[in-house]
């Protein structure tokens, strides 16, 4: 194994309150059997972080104090554990943050992202907001040959978009992309690469993000000004689009997913709610035959297939997105640029 330090400096949730996080020391870990040691080289901010520095509900019934957070990141293989053939060192890898058993139902029906007795690494356990982190070797994927390293942090929020578009159909057919935080405006970019004819994206008033979402190619935006249900409505002869998709967290914006969705059409949602149980119009669900999917991950490994692939060819603009890097140091400021939405996707980098 690599030479690394005993010890290190890592963010972490200490206290119970909004914020509450404070640099600590920590040993360095070890890799276990069938574990990688990884050097960190950049971790985003997730809205899952920022649910865990708001404190909500889900965070506080799901973050142990003492727990070093972050999950979306990227290093370089420094340490192999016991049985591990897969990796060499120096390898460039980014986590797929689900850690699963491999062996309970769901894994076995192909469903590892909902493992039984799975767990989320940077929730539930250390993650990346530190220098040096160990996951499963199964759970570091190697890095798309082109792809800039710098950018290899953002395949977590990718995939995301992803997994949720293929809820439904994209290639041919109309997408609505319903909040448009760096999830969102990836779906965006997405959706056209995969062929969608028509993208619909909404927001509140987030003018910046806005912009962004045009720049990537949606076809019409809309935002608070807008009557939303009843533009899509009119954008799509009457109908509502094929496939909606629901990044924003706002009961609000459930509603307009639902009510602006075609007959038999798709509504994917991925959010976590600060309320524990948003007004659901589920009328509207039964007697229009909507297909409800709740998305959580990404599917482990079809939607990092379909990515790479993406990536691989250049069409995703990850530039556009990824509007701000600053460095690990600047942890808490990074958390106040990314809830004041100013920004695209917010990632951290590393001493090299």
């Amino acid at each position: 194994m690599q030479s690394v330090p005993a010890t290190m400096a890592a963010w972490t949730k200490t206290r119970d309150e909004e914020g509450g996080f404070s640099l600590e020391e920590h040993p360095v870990p070890s890799p276990g059997p069938g574990e990688v040691l990884v050097k960190a080289q950049s971790t985003s901010i997730c809205g899952t972080d920022i649910h865990i520095w708001k404190w909500d509900e889900w965070s506080r019934d799901n973050v142990p104090l003492g727990t070093i957070t972050g999950h979306e990141t990227s290093g370089l293989v420094v340490g192999l554990g016991e049985g591990v053939e897969s990796h060499q060192i120096g390898d460039h890898i980014a986590v797929e943050c689900h850690l699963a058993c491999w062996a309970c139902p769901r894994c076995d029906e192909g469903n590892a992202h909902i493992c039984e007795n799975g767990s989320i690494f940077g929730v539930h356990g250390h993650g990346a907001f530190a220098p040096y982190f160990v996951v499963p070797a199964v759970n570091a994927r190697h890095v798309p040959e082109g792809l800039d390293p710098g950018h290899a942090s953002i395949q977590d929020p990718l995939g995301n978009a992803i997994h949720t578009l293929t809820g439904g159909p994209v290639e041919g057919a109309t997408v609505a992309v319903h909040g448009l935080g760096p999830i969102g405006l990836f779906a965006v970019n997405a959706a056209k690469a995969m062929g969608a004819t028509k993208v619909i994206a909404v927001d509140w008033d987030n003018r910046y993000r806005m912009a962004l979402a045009a720049e990537l190619g949606a076809d019409l935006v809309l935002g608070k000004g807008d009557d939303v249900v009843a533009a899509i409505l009119e954008a799509t002869g009457g109908r509502g689009v094929d496939n909606s998709c629901e990044f924003s967290g706002s009961a609000a914006a459930l509603a307009n997913t639902i009510y602006s969705t075609r007959m038999g059409g798709y509504v994917n949602v991925l959010s976590v709610y600060g309320q524990s149980m948003p007004s659901v119009p589920m009328n509207e669900v039964v007697f229009r035959y909507l297909h409800l999917k709740g998305i959580n991950g990404r599917k482990m490994w079809s939607t990092w297939d379909t990515m790479h692939d993406l990536l691989e060819r250049g069409l995703i603009d990850v530039d556009k997105v990824l509007t701000h890097r600053l460095p690990v140091s600047d942890f808490e400021s990074a958390v106040q640029l990314a809830m004041s939405g100013d920004c695209g996707k917010v990632v951290l980098d590393f001493d090299a």
